[in-house]
C-alpha cells in the first residue's frame, strides 16, 4: 500500500522510515512540507496520507483540505498526527474530512499495524 508521511521535522520523519522500512508491504513517500505534500498529491495516488497538524504554512489543516479538494483522494484515508489532543480539536479535523487521528507522540514500531488496521 502506497503511504504518504508529512511531517516537517527531520527526525520524525526519519523514526518512521526506520519503523516501517522492513515493511514490504508499505511503500513509503516522505514530504517535509505541506507544499512537498499538496505536489505528491497531484502526481501520485495514496491509500493512505499521514499528516502532521502543525507545520509552517501550508499546514496539516490546509493540505487535508486540498485532498479532501482532490476526488482522486476520495477513496484515500486520511490521519491527522497530532499533540492537540482536544475534543474541539478532533471535531475540527473530522469535519475537514480526516478519517482518523493518530496522538502524538505514538510508538514507531507500532506504525505499521496501525496503518494496515486503517486501509
Amino acid at each position: 500500500m502506497k503511504v504518504l508521511f508529512v511531517d516537517d521535522e527531520d527526525d520524525i520523519r526519519e523514526l518512521i522510515e526506520f519503523a516501517i522500512m522492513t515493511e514490504e508491504d508499505i511503500e513509503p513517500t516522505f514530504a517535509a512540507s505541506g507544499f512537498d505534500a499538496i505536489a505528491a498529491m497531484e502526481t501520485q495516488s495514496f491509500d493512505v496520507i499521514m499528516l502532521d497538524v502543525m507545520m509552517p504554512p501550508p499546514d496539516g489543516m490546509e493540505v487535508l483540505r486540498c485532498a479532501r479538494a482532490n476526488a482522486d483522494l476520495d477513496d484515500t484515508k486520511i490521519v491527522m498526527c497530532t499533540a492537540k489532543t482536544s475534543a474541539e480539536a478532533e471535531k475540527t479535523f473530522r469535519a475537514l474530512g480526516a478519517d482518523h487521528i493518530l496522538h502524538k507522540p505514538f510508538k514507531p514500531l507500532k506504525l505499521a499495524d496501525f496503518i494496515r488496521s486503517i486501509v
